[in-house]
């Protein structure tokens, strides 16, 4: 049985309003390139080669999204730098500190756990939701074959829930991802292919 939600067109504009508001970076020429900043209501992927600068611009629209009044949550699998942190909040890093919600996962499957705790407290004025790096805990699940086909669907699946919440609740989502040589086209391409 399919079950049906009907909103009237208040709601609808009401919703859409939240969505069209950009959420600043803080960073002119960022922001320019982004025609003004970062989409809400959408997962935002921003990805490259290790020591490319993701990390820091997650860390930049996170302080910009507390200064602006909202929470941030920041899913960290990667190892985040609190020296790092207090560089690009400045004098106010503790305060700012206050508003960030940060979950360190220790492994692909706690990393979904995370990303599931995200619907229970997404009511409570978050911004901006981070997951850096989408994939850092994935790379190790394609190392068996069968475990990897498993590990794709779950990856789309997080990123899937995420997309759902960021529509729902009208919050910029940001995930990072590395990337790797692909020998065919001679380029780089982002890990987890089309399932991002």
């Amino acid at each position: 049985m399919i079950s049906l939600v009907f909103h009237t067109s208040f709601k609808c504009k009401k919703r859409c309003h939240v969505i069209e508001k950009l959420l600043s970076s803080g960073c002119k020429p960022l922001d320019d390139l982004l025609g003004g900043g970062f989409e809400r209501g959408i997962v935002t992927q921003v990805f490259g080669a290790a020591g490319t600068g993701k990390t820091n611009i997650c860390i930049q629209l996170a302080v910009e999204c507390v200064k602006q009044g909202q929470k941030v949550i920041f899913i960290d699998t990667e190892g985040l730098s609190p020296i790092r942190f207090k560089q690009i909040a400045g004098e106010n890093a503790k305060e700012i500190a206050r508003s960030i919600i940060i979950y360190e996962p220790l492994s692909f499957e706690e990393q979904y756990s995370a990303v599931r705790e995200i619907e229970r407290i997404a009511g409570e004025n978050i911004g901006l939701v981070v997951l850096d790096s989408a994939t850092s805990y994935y790379r190790f699940e394609l190392e068996d074959e069968e475990t990897g086909i498993k590990s794709r669907r779950e990856l789309a699946n997080q990123i899937g829930f995420l997309h759902a919440l960021a529509r729902k609740h009208g919050f910029a989502a940001i995930i990072t991802n590395q990337v790797y040589s692909d020998v065919i086209s001679g380029g780089v391409r982002p890990l987890g292919g089309s399932s991002l």
